[in-house]
C-alpha cells in the first residue's frame, strides 16, 4: 500500500500539475522584478490621475476626436510598448485639413472610405487641452471614455503610462 501511494505521488500528481499548466498557462510573474502597466489621465497643473486602466505591452488603445478647426472626425490608433511608452500607428480622417499628418517619408493611403497614414511614431506622453469641440474619447478593452467625462473643456491633461511593481503574492 504504501508503494502504491508513492508510485501515485510521483505519478499522479506531477501529471496533473503538467495537464493544468498546459490548460490554464503559467502563473503571472510576482516579485520585485516583475511589472504592470497602466494608461492613464493626469491633470498637467498638479499631476492629479484623474483615470487610470492596466495595460501591457502589446495592447492597443485609440483616442478618436473631432479636428478643431476642420471638423475632420480623427481615429488615432496606439500600441502599447514593452518598454512602457507608446507608438502611434496609425491615424485615420475623412479628409485633409490643417495641422493632420502629412510627411513626405510617412506611408499614407487614401480611398472613398478616408484617409489612413501609417506611422510608428513613439510616444511618452500625449499632453492636450480636452476639447468641447473636438469631444475627444479614449477608448482601451472595449472601455470608452470620453475625457469630458472627467475633465472640463480647455482643462490641460496628459495621455501617460506608467509603470508600476507588481503587488506580491
Amino acid at each position: 500500500m504504501r508503494a502504491l501511494c508513492h508510485t501515485l505521488r510521483q505519478v499522479v500528481i506531477p501529471a496533473v500539475a503538467l495537464a493544468l499548466l498546459l490548460v490554464v498557462g503559467p502563473a503571472p510573474a510576482s516579485g520585485a522584478g516583475a511589472a504592470r502597466f497602466h494608461l492613464e489621465v493626469v491633470q498637467r497643473a498638479n499631476e492629479r490621475v484623474l483615470w487610470s486602466h492596466p495595460v501591457q505591452a502589446g495592447d492597443r488603445f485609440f483616442l478618436d476626436y473631432r479636428h478643431s478647426s476642420d471638423h475632420t472626425p480623427v481615429h488615432d490608433i496606439f500600441m502599447v510598448t514593452a518598454e512602457g511608452t507608446f507608438l502611434l500607428v496609425e491615424e485615420r480622417f475623412d479628409w485633409y485639413g490643417s495641422g493632420l499628418e502629412f510627411h513626405p517619408s510617412a506611408h499614407i493611403s487614401q480611398s472613398a472610405a478616408g484617409t489612413r497614414v501609417h506611422l510608428q511614431r513613439p510616444f511618452v506622453q500625449i499632453p492636450l487641452r480636452v476639447g468641447e469641440v473636438a469631444q475627444h474619447v479614449l477608448t482601451v478593452h472595449q472601455t470608452r471614455l470620453p475625457l469630458l467625462s472627467i475633465a472640463e473643456g480647455r482643462e490641460s491633461v496628459c495621455i501617460r503610462i506608467t509603470r508600476q511593481a507588481a503587488e506580491s503574492r
